[in-house]
């Protein structure tokens, strides 16, 4: 199972694995200079296959006072090479307090929609992530997130067709930005090992809260098709993943436990008491399965999870 860490962890990890990235297409912007009302100068179209972890495609800032930062991804998959690093939160290029960060990216057919304001000299950052709005071919807008104040902000991009990016940028936004629309969480116990159910542990995230919270343990429930269910508990981690985020975790033994239960689908029961209150978070498995999160499945919960207003 991949783990599911919140962006910024998960990013360090992105460059694992060789990718294959699409070159130039009919119709993209192939000027030296993206069109004046972008404010961002764009070096001509090359293909993917120029790159290299070298002299990987680059991301180009524009700052509050119109200056141009043309920076490398700290962490990469391009051309047929991947790198993993880390930013350093000591020197990170500064945009000043712009209020909106326009951006581009050397390659086209790339989105963006994973860009992760993070509070900076926090002992337990608050993480909030947004995506980008795409303005053209290769250009990007990013609007404030959470309360006016300093942020590094991770951005981070996949190629449609393969490759990801990310660089990471001071801002201190002038403003107040987006909010998470909903706090959330997700659980796995149970996944296909080539066509055989088995478990590589047990994780439920919940991310998004309104504030910290120090639960021990979640119980878990894992019932079957037939009825059958088993009761499972996983323990919160000590460390601070994000001052409104969660994980809890148990072995691979524990989740093995539920196989017995099948056949499936399975419906995950994950209880949760934060505060005064209870919350009762449900998802299927496989069925509820989407995309990088496998094999998490989202949860819907009642009462809905108490969200981060700023």
């Amino acid at each position: 199972m991949r783990r599911l860490l919140i962006v910024p962890l998960l990013l360090a990890l992105a460059g694992c694995g060789t990718a294959t990235v699409a070159g130039p297409g009919p119709g993209d912007d192939s000027s030296a200079v993206a069109s004046p009302e972008m404010g961002v100068r764009l070096p001509p179209l090359q293909r993917a296959s120029s790159y290299s972890i070298d002299a990987p495609p680059e991301f180009h800032v524009v700052t509050a006072g119109g200056e141009q930062l043309d920076l490398k991804p700290w962490t990469a998959c391009a051309g047929t090479g991947c790198y993993d690093g880390a930013p350093d939160d000591d020197a990170l290029p500064d945009v000043g307090g712009a209020a909106a960060v326009t951006f581009g990216f050397d390659l086209p057919g790339w989105d963006f929609e994973s860009v992760t304001f993070r509070e900076l000299d926090v002992a337990c950052p608050r993480r909030i992530t947004v995506a980008a709005e795409k303005l053209g071919p290769r250009t990007f807008r990013i609007d404030p997130a959470g309360p006016a104040g300093l942020w590094a902000v991770d951005i981070f991009g996949r190629g449609r067709e393969g490759g990801d990016a990310v660089t990471t940028i001071q801002w201190r936004t002038p403003s107040d930005g987006r909010l998470p629309v909903r706090a959330r969480g997700s659980a796995a116990v149970l996944a296909d090992h080539d066509g055989e159910l088995d478990s590589y542990g047990v994780e439920v995230y919940l991310r998004d809260l309104d504030r910290v919270y120090s639960p021990a343990s979640v119980a878990i429930t894992v019932t079957g098709s037939t009825g059958r269910s088993v009761d499972l508990q996983a323990r919160r981690g000590k460390s601070c993943l994000s001052a409104g985020d969660l994980m809890f975790r148990a072995g691979d033994d524990v989740g093995r436990s539920a196989i017995d239960v099948g056949p499936g689908p399975f419906t995950y029961t994950v209880r949760v008491e934060l505060g005064a209150t209870t919350y009762v978070g449900t998802g299927t498995w496989p069925d509820g399965e989407t995309g990088d999160m496998a094999p998490h499945v989202p949860l819907t919960w009642d009462p809905p999870l108490p969200v981060y207003a700023g």
